[in-house]
Order: C-alpha cells, then structure tokens, then sequence
C-alpha cells in the first residue's frame, strides 16, 4: 500500500551509512563524475561586443581596453585560453591604436578644412573610416568567437602584435 508519501522513494537505511536524505545521490558504479572542460578564451572575444554600446568611439576604445585587460586573468585558465586571450588582446589594443589614429585624422581634418568645403568629403573621410574598423571589429569577434569554441586559435592577420 502507498501512502502517496515522498518518503517511500528513498532507499533503505543501512546501519552504519549516513542517511542519504539530503546528500547527492553518488553515480552508478563504473561511472565517475564529468571533468570540467577546460576554458578556451572566447571570453575576451565576447566583450568585444562593448564596442556596440551606442557611443561613438567611446565604445571601441572601451571595447579595445577590456578585451586588453582581460589577458592576465586569462592567462592562468590553460593553453589554449591563454592564446585566444592573447590574440584578443593584441586585437584590443590594435584597435584602440586605430580608433586614435581615426580621431586625430578627424581633429585634423576639422581643423583644417576651408570655408569653401561642402558636402560630406573630404570631411567624412574618418566617418567612413570608422564605420569600416566597426564592421571589421564586429567580423574579428565573430571569428574569434567560433574559433575559440571549436578549440583552436584565430590568427589575426591585421592586429598588431603588441604582447608576444
């Protein structure tokens, strides 16, 4: 007779064995608990989607500085993520030399253009300029990400190689 209790689905106690009520139930025998997988370094890739906060510039340098300052964090988690973290780095930091770049070509082309000029040229020039280093950005991620989750390592070929 069941009393509809949920008691009656425990096993039995045993004396001499702690009461199992409470405790992880262990695996089958022949069986072991699952390893951990190890970390492969596709955090830093990810928080480069910071740089779609909609600030201009602003975002891309943020973006550039975390996926940076993430390395030494990410160095100690095993090979494979301390090369992903690595090349993520050389990217963050390659980027925040480009975006400055950008800006100063705008500063200067601001700071330089006639009374004359009209239209969106030569002026939009690091506009555009931008927008491309976006959508290069965006693409770089994106490869890294993928990389990273099939375990192997995305050879940037337009990062500069700042931490070797």
């Amino acid at each position: 007779m069941t009393t509809g209790s949920s008691y009656e689905s425990l096993p039995p106690r045993t004396p001499g064995h702690p009461d199992p009520v409470g405790q992880q139930p262990y695996p089958p025998e022949g069986y072991s608990q699952p390893l951990a997988t190890p970390t492969t370094g596709a955090l830093p890739y990810g928080l480069g989607f910071l740089a779609y906060i909609p600030i201009p510039y602003l975002s891309l340098l943020v973006a550039g500085i975390v996926m940076a300052a993430v390395y030494p964090s990410q160095k100690t988690k095993g090979e494979l993520a301390a090369e992903n973290a690595r090349h993520a780095a050389n990217w963050g930091l390659s980027l925040i030399a480009y975006i400055v770049i950008d800006f100063l070509f705008f500063a200067i082309m601001l700071a330089t253009r006639g009374d004359d000029s009209t239209g969106f040229f030569p002026i939009g020039i690091p506009v555009v300029l931008f927008f491309a280093l976006g959508i290069a950005h965006l693409v770089v991620i994106i490869m890294g990400l993928v990389a990273a989750n099939k375990r192997t390592v995305l050879p940037n070929r337009i990062a500069i190689p700042f931490i070797r």
